[in-house]
């Protein structure tokens, strides 16, 4: 009996002493995380923050802890952006991150000045700092054109009357840089090229695939083809020009590559085999001095078509190019126009629109610079001489 009561008192103790600890560590707990310290907020423009001079929305996406307390206000342009489509004086506006998607839409009017204009909205999320984004709204008449001869990736103008140029820009780390540019042909539904700089700060960042299809917000959507909700007929993917994965610093520079000014029809075995691996060896040559591309779609002599996603005829292309320059150790510290010829080193890539297989590419479809140049009519990289553009040696791109 003596035993069996100490052995109930040691029990007792026991479940005591396990109370007293659980009770000790909750409010350790509760003390470390400090109530609502913990909750937390994103924001992000869903597709862009270049809206065309038409009045309509955009939506900025919110995540976070649920529970979070969010504020939104427009500090500036609340002449011609609001919260409510019904109500043009709504300049702010709150509410609680909740699971699932939460959309803040932004409204806006019409701009038929001959100005592009900036709106700004500021967003806070409990007691983070608030965060700035920009809305840009496009004038009627503006284009958004590249900046001939002082970018080094931007080939020349050619004058065309089929031929629109367009540079979109993204926010990254609140400041406006180029994304990318590009040589849209309207008879083609597709650019000609697409010029880009890649630099770390493009590549590796917040941003990740958004699969977010949208027409160009710049050019016609009559001249687009069609594919926001499904790929062109028949064995072609909707295939990037500068693809997804040179751009995942931020989920804006993202969905922009996802414009249909961006896509072709393209072979899916060539888009994801070969063209995939020759992409990823692309990525592999970006330097601190900025490596840069011109990637572009080339329609010969018989071209064939196919259709868009709603249908329509689209043009194939009968070949890809890349074109790459930049400085041969990527540490010189200077601008393209500045280096010397032997400090610069550039390559060609030409690729016929059909399956090589799953394979790394191959040395055949490698060339010059001026070697594309002179099957295109396009003059790339005006800054660099004829000597540099003469180049082809694999062997320094990783090409074997």
């Amino acid at each position: 009996m003596r035993l069996l009561n100490s052995y109930y008192k040691a029990t007792l103790k026991f479940l005591l002493l396990t109370v007293f600890i659980s009770c000790i560590a909750a409010c350790s707990n509760d003390d470390s995380n400090g109530g609502d310290s913990s909750q937390s907020g994103e924001a992000y423009w869903k597709i862009s923050s270049t809206v065309k001079s038409a009045s309509g929305s955009s939506a900025i996406i919110i995540t976070g802890t649920p529970g979070t307390i969010w504020n939104a206000e427009i500090t500036e342009g609340t002449t011609w952006c609001s919260f409510s489509s019904n109500d043009l004086t709504l300049s702010s506006k709150s509410g609680e991150v909740k699971d699932g998607l939460n959309v803040l839409y932004v409204y806006y009017n019409s701009n038929t000045s001959k100005e592009q204009r900036v709106a700004k909205i500021s967003i806070q999320f409990a007691d983070q700092e608030a965060k700035v984004f920009d809305l840009v709204q496009l004038s009627e008449s503006q284009q958004n054109l590249p900046a001939f001869k002082l970018w080094a990736e931007v080939p020349d103008f050619k004058e065309n009357a089929n031929y629109q140029y367009v540079t979109h820009y993204a926010l990254l780390n609140d400041k406006t840089i180029r994304n990318y540019s590009i040589c849209f042909d309207k008879t083609k539904k597709a650019a000609l090229w697409v010029a880009y700089p890649i630099h770390t700060a493009y590549l590796k960042g917040s941003g990740e695939r958004t699969d977010r299809w949208a027409f160009d917000p710049i050019i016609p959507q009559s001249y687009q083809a069609d594919c926001t909700l499904k790929s062109y007929g028949g064995s072609y993917d909707r295939g990037h020009q500068l693809p997804s994965a040179d751009r995942l610093g931020t989920d804006e520079m993202n969905a922009q590559t996802f414009y249909m000014s961006n896509m072709t029809p393209q072979l899916n075995r060539l888009n994801q085999d070969m063209w995939a691996k020759l992409e990823t060896k692309v990525r592999a040559n970006n330097c601190s001095d900025t490596l840069y591309v011109v990637t572009g779609a080339y329609f010969g002599a018989g071209a064939t078509t196919t259709t868009d996603g709603a249908k329509n005829t689209v043009p194939v292309p009968t070949n890809y190019f890349k074109v790459l320059l930049r400085t041969k150790s990527g540490k010189t510290g200077k601008n393209i126009k500045d280096c010397s010829d032997s400090e610069l080193i550039s390559i060609g890539f030409w690729v016929d629109h059909k399956s090589y297989g799953n394979i790394e590419p191959p040395k055949s479809i490698c060339t010059s610079v001026a070697d594309i140049e002179s099957k295109t009519g396009f003059t790339f990289f005006p800054q660099v001489s004829s000597s540099v553009k003469k180049q082809n040696n694999p062997s320094q791109w990783g090409i074997n």
